[in-house]
């Protein structure tokens, strides 16, 4: 593994970036990572939950995590966001995970998409509620990406439900998001910042000059980037990984 440094004065805040050479050694540190807390997790409590975004980021990280050397049958795997898509969708990030991570000895981990073959957005946010709420917490890890317009999960700038899926007094562990605000995109479900935070630890990854950037400038304060939100919080502890891209 070939990390450049531990870049702590460029951001403010408690957590310090760390910078790595390219994004296979930023796989590696991440799925080493997660492994390592989810190995502790089965250890001490004989199960360990993993929440997943989707996007090109954390994928090479499932495929390295996918070859970790854990009791996998004790682990139980579901998402931070997803498309209202079917899950053989190219645009599925379910499909995505199940053939990153779910393979080989990782395939005998339990997998709770948030999709499911609901009427509708709004019935199928509550589906994806009702089987978040039925899974152990606190998370044991939340690996999250991000956007280069500061959006995590699928929590957007501008969005109509940015006020509620960021509210720390919400009782909804999902929203359904409106596709068409502030941008025309895939209707999505998304958990809330509340719930993402019950959380044992949380690992940021995200590559490129751009998406440090705005990293940057959520650290110093700017409120409009929803990251903003996970990066000035204090109630989970958080990883912050960096390569640049290719």
């Amino acid at each position: 593994m070939n990390r450049l440094k531990t870049d702590a004065a460029a951001l403010s805040g408690t957590a310090p970036l760390s910078a790595f050479a390219d994004g296979a050694d930023l796989a590696r540190a991440g799925a080493a990572q997660t492994a390592e807390h989810l190995a502790a997790a089965i250890r001490d409590r004989d199960r360990a939950t993993l929440l997943l975004a989707g996007g090109s980021t954390p994928a090479p990280m499932f495929r390295a995590l996918a070859t970790a050397d854990l009791d996998w049958s004790k682990v139980t795997v579901a998402q931070v966001d997803e498309r209202f898509v079917p899950p053989d969708s190219p645009q599925s990030n379910a499909r995505m995970i199940r053939e990153t991570l779910l393979t080989g000895p990782a395939a005998a981990a339990r997998f709770v998409p948030l999709w499911s073959a609901a009427a509708d957005l709004a019935a199928a946010a509550d589906a994806a509620d009702a089987a978040m709420a039925g899974l152990p917490r606190p998370w044991d890890v939340v690996v999250l990406g991000m956007g280069e317009d500061g959006h995590f999960a699928s929590l957007f700038p501008g969005s109509a439900q940015l006020a509620a899926g960021l509210s720390p007094d919400t009782d909804r562990l999902c929203l359904a998001v409106d596709p068409h605000d502030p941008a025309p995109r895939e209707p999505r479900l998304s958990l809330t910042l509340s719930t993402l935070l019950d959380a044992r630890h949380i690992l940021l990854m995200i590559r490129g000059e751009t998406k440090r950037g705005v990293v940057e400038a959520a650290r110093a304060g700017d409120a409009v980037l929803p990251i903003h939100a996970v990066l000035s919080q204090s109630r989970a502890p958080l990883s912050l990984l960096w390569a640049p891209e290719a």
